[in-house]
C-alpha cells in the first residue's frame, strides 16, 4: 500500500495492500512462495527479524485489506512468532545471522498466511511518481482478494542502496534488471515472476488481470511468456582478483575456477581482474598466470583488462623503500596502462598501478599517475565525441575505502570481516584519488587486495562539483587462497541507465558450487546526489 491511505481506503477501493521497506523484499519473497523443502530461508540478522516481525505485529497502517480480520491473523502470528524468537535468543547478540532452522520456525504461521494469494505485485517506484501510484491503486482495486499488491512505503528512492543476502530469484530479478526501474515486480507463489517497466507492466497486468479466474497455471504461462519482455541491453563485467599464481592453492584449485567460468562465459562481457595475479615477481610465477590469461582469451572474445598489486613487483608483497621491489615481470605483463575503451559495453576503464608507491604492502598513487590518465582520457574524448556519454570505471588493486570491523559480512558464515587495522596494507592518500574519480565521473571502483568480498559506497564532496557518490567494489580472492572461498562477482548496467547492481559469488574450494551470497543494487554514473 503506498503511503497515501485517503478516502479511497475506507471506502474500500484497495482490496489488498502491504506496505513494507524495501529492503525487507527478500522476507517478503520468502513468505509469499512456495519453496522446495530443501530451499533455505535468505540469510537473515536478528535485529532485522525482529524490526520486521514488529511491523508485522501492529499493522494499522502497513496492511489494507477490505477483509478486517485478514490484518488482525497477521498481527496475531507475529506477535506470537516474536515471542518465539525471543525465547531463541536467550540473551545472544542480535548482530548475527539467525539459523535457518530458527528463521523456518519463526516465519512458519505467517507463511501460510501469505501464501494463500494467487498473485503479486511489488510496486518498485518513487513515491513522487504519479503513474507507479495510480497503477498502484488500479492493480490493488481490481484485482480483489485474489492478488497482494505491495508498494515500498518509502520507494526506490528511500534506500541508499539495496543490499540482499542469498537473494531469491524475484528479488534477483530487480537487482538484475536496473535498467527497468521504475517498474513492477510480478510473481506467483508457484515460482513464475516477471519483472518490468512501469508503461509495460500496466500492458502485463492487463493480461494477468484476464487469468485471475482461473488461477495459478494461467497467470504462469502469462508470466513465462517472451513478448511482454524487452530485449536484453545489459552490459555485465566478471570480476577477479588475487590469484596469486605460483601457489599452491592456485596450482590446485585452477581447474575449478576455469571449469566454472568456462560454463558461465555467456553471463558476462568482459573480465577485469585487479591485481596479485601471481605470488611473486618470478617467471615462473608469471608464466602460472600467462597460461591461465591464455584460457580466458580462448574462451572471451576480448582480452581481460589487467592491473597489477603488490606481489608482482614486490616478493612476498612487501617492501621497504627500494628493498623487495622487482619490475622484471612487470614489465612481461602487458597491462593496461591509463585509459582502456570498451565500445561494446560504452564503457571507459581508467586502469591504475596502486602499487608504484607505498612501503609494505600499502599503496599510493601518485599525482603524476593521475595526471597520465587524465591527460590519455582528455585525448581520447578529443578525438570521440560520443565518450563523453561512456560510463567510466576505475580498476586498480587497493581498497580506497579501509575495511572496518562493522561492515556487512558477504559469504556465508562469515561474522566478521576485519578484526585488526590495516596498518601495513591500506591505500595512502585514497581520499584524493576519491576526490579525483568523482571529479572525472567515475563512479565505479573495482579492486581486490583484501582477500574479502565487499562493497562500499560513500558521498563524495567538493568545493568544484555538486556530491556524487562513489561506489567501491572489491573482489575476494578468486583461487582462494589461504583457504578462503574463491570468489567472484558481476557488474550489471545498462548504458544510460541510472543503477548498477552487483552479484558476489563463492565456492567453498570444495567444488560444491559457485553460490550466489550477496547482491547489491547502487546508483549509476548519472545521478548525482545534491
Amino acid at each position: 500500500m503506498t503511503h497515501r491511505q485517503d478516502a479511497h481506503t475506507a471506502k474500500g477501493f484497495c482490496k489488498m495492500g502491504w506496505k513494507f521497506e524495501l529492503r525487507d523484499a527478500n522476507i517478503v519473497a520468502y513468505l509469499t512462495r512456495q519453496w522446495p523443502e530443501e530451499t533455505l530461508p535468505p540469510r537473515t540478522k536478528g535485529e532485522d527479524l525482529v524490526r520486521f516481525l514488529g511491523a508485522m505485529a501492529y499493522p494499522s497502517q502497513s496492511l489494507i485489506s477490505s477483509d478486517p480480520t485478514w490484518p488482525q491473523r497477521v498481527s496475531t502470528a507475529a506477535k506470537e512468532a516474536s515471542r518465539r524468537l525471543d525465547r531463541k535468543f536467550h540473551g545472544e547478540s542480535r548482530e548475527d545471522f539467525v539459523s535457518p532452522s530458527v528463521v523456518n520456525a519463526t516465519l512458519f504461521e505467517l507463511r501460510k498466511i501469505f501464501q494463500r494469494f494467487d498473485l503479486y505485485a511489488l510496486v518498485a517506484a518513487s513515491n513522487r511518481d504519479d503513474r507507479a501510484t495510480a497503477f498502484f491503486r488500479h492493480v490493488a482495486y481490481s484485482s480483489e482478494h485474489r492478488a497482494l499488491i505491495l508498494m515500498p512505503d518509502r520507494g526506490i528512492e528511500g534506500e541508499k542502496s539495496l543490499d540482499f543476502f542469498d537473494p531469491l530469484p524475484p528479488v534477483q530479478l530487480i537487482a538484475e534488471h536496473p535498467e527497468n526501474l521504475p517498474g513492477v515486480l510480478f510473481w506467483t507463489k508457484t515460482g513464475e515472476a516477471a519483472f518490468v517497466p512501469i508503461p509495460e507492466a500496466e500492458v502485463l497486468y492487463h493480461r494477468l488481470s484476464m487469468q485471475l479466474e482461473h488461477g495459478e497455471i494461467y497467470l504462469a504461462t502469462t508470466l513465462k511468456a517472451p513478448d511482454h519482455r524487452p530485449p536484453e541491453r545489459r552490459r555485465r563485467i566478471l570480476h577477479l582478483s588475487d590469484l596469486h599464481f605460483g601457489t599452491q592453492d592456485a596450482l590446485d584449485k585452477e581447474p575449478l575456477l576455469e571449469t566454472c567460468l568456462h560454463s558461465r562465459r555467456d553471463q558476462f562481457d568482459r573480465i577485469v581482474i585487479t591485481g596479485d595475479l601471481f605470488d611473486d615477481p618470478i617467471s615462473e610465477d608469471y608464466r602460472a598466470f600467462d597460461r591461465f590469461r591464455t584460457s580466458l582469451r580462448n574462451f572471451n572474445p576480448k582480452d581481460p583488462i589487467l592491473v597489477p598489486g603488490n606481489h608482482e613487483q614486490r616478493f612476498f608483497g612487501n617492501s621497504l623503500g627500494r628493498i623487495g621491489e622487482s619490475y622484471r615481470q612487470l614489465a612481461n605483463l602487458r597491462w593496461e596502462r591509463g585509459v582502456a575503451i570498451d565500445d561494446d559495453l560504452k564503457c571507459i576503464f581508467l586502469c591504475f598501478n596502486s602499487a608504484e608507491e607505498g612501503d609494505w604492502a600499502r599503496g599510493k598513487i601518485s599525482d603524476a599517475q593521475l595526471r597520465d590518465v587524465a591527460i590519455d582520457l582528455e585525448i581520447q574524448q578529443t578525438r570521440r565525441a560520443e565518450l563523453e556519454g561512456y560510463e567510466r570505471i576505475a580498476v586498480l588493486h587497493h581498497h580506497p575505502f579501509p575495511y572496518a570491523e562493522e561492515e556487512m559480512p558477504i559469504q556465508r558464515g562469515r561474522r566478521h570481516l576485519f578484526r585488526g587495522n590495516e596498518r601495513f596494507i591500506h591505500m595512502e592518500d585514497s581520499d584524493r584519488f576519491l576526490m579525483w574519480c568523482a571529479e572525472r565521473r567515475a563512479p565505479l571502483i573495482l579492486h581486490g587486495h583484501k582477500h574479502l568480498a565487499r562493497h562500499r559506497s560513500e558521498i563524495v564532496t567538493s568545493t568544484r562539483m555538486p556530491p556524487r557518490e562513489i561506489t567501491a567494489v572489491g573482489c575476494g580472492t578468486s583461487l582462494g587462497v589461504a583457504g578462503k572461498p574463491l570468489s567472484y562477482d558481476i557488474v550489471s548496467w545498462t548504458p544510460g541507465a541510472e543503477r548498477w547492481s552487483a552479484s558476489f559469488f563463492s565456492d567453498p574450494g570444495t567444488g560444491s558450487g559457485f553460490h550466489q551470497d550477496y547482491i547489491t543494487l547502487y546508483r549509476g554514473s548519472s545521478t548525482d546526489v545534491a
